[in-house]
């Protein structure tokens, strides 16, 4: 972000920078429910593959294993229902669609960095970059996601490296 920007070419800037920073929280919550979600299926692997084996040499715990493989079986019949693969399909969509945000948002930078708008154009186009971002916002995630200090921090330094590696520089306040 050029130390020449004005008031509005900064509130577009910074608009931007949230814009991946929102994106890479989401993408990095959208891993943390791979996650769990790759946890059940490696129990359930694990579990089908070993119950029959272990029943074969343990016959006197038939009970056990059967009850580990109907718990596989419940997690698998369950697991489209789940909020986390839920979540995790819809992190996938939003990314998508706040990714094709900034590809549009970074084109139309050029424009207002290089001062081709005055100042009243610059705040319409910071209003329709708001306006679109909430509209993603709420149609995947209407009822918010949950809050990490981790995963924010993590999403900061993220957009830091993507800003530095774009344009060779930071973002405002970190410069």
């Amino acid at each position: 972000m050029s130390g020449t920007a004005t008031g509005p070419q900064e509130t577009y800037w910074r608009q931007l920078v949230t814009c991946k920073v929102v994106s890479c929280y989401v993408r990095l919550y959208r891993d943390g429910q791979a996650k769990w979600i790759n946890g059940t299926g490696i129990f359930k692997a694990v579990v089908t593959s070993s119950t029959i084996g272990a029943w074969a040499i343990w016959r006197d715990y038939a009970f056990v294993w059967g009850v580990l493989l109907a718990a596989a079986q419940i997690v698998d019949a369950v697991k489209e229902y789940m909020p986390q693969t839920k979540d995790r399909r819809q992190a996938s969509e939003f990314i998508q669609a706040m990714e094709s945000l900034i590809i549009d948002a970074r084109f139309e930078w050029f424009a207002v960095s290089t001062g081709d708008y005055t100042a009243a154009e610059i705040m319409e186009r910071w209003r329709k970059l708001s306006r679109l971002m909430h509209e993603i916002e709420t149609k995947y995630f209407l009822d918010g996601l949950p809050v990490s200090g981790k995963w924010q921090k993590l999403a900061v330094d993220e957009a830091k490296a993507y800003f530095l590696s774009a344009y060779g520089e930071g973002i405002i306040g970190d410069e």
